[in-house]
């Protein structure tokens, strides 16, 4: 896996937890806990490495900031 897969990865599990604590607000506990599923499942088949793990409210930014034009 690439330096830039492993980027979007720990992207792309930032804003799985970040979309969990707006389910949760919502109170939408049935996609809460199929989001948590889905985050268990990922992270039980390949856990983030040290240097891969963002915050939620980063990995937000990072993904609404258009650093490329693919």
């Amino acid at each position: 896996m690439g330096m830039a897969d492993t980027n979007s990865r720990g992207i792309a599990i930032g804003l799985m937890r970040q979309a969990m604590v707006f389910l949760e607000k919502a109170e939408d506990w049935d996609t809460a806990a199929r989001l948590q599923h889905a985050l268990d499942v990922a992270l039980a088949a390949r856990p983030l490495q040290p240097g891969e793990e963002l915050d939620p409210q980063s990995a937000a930014l990072i993904a609404a900031i258009p650093l490329s034009s693919d």
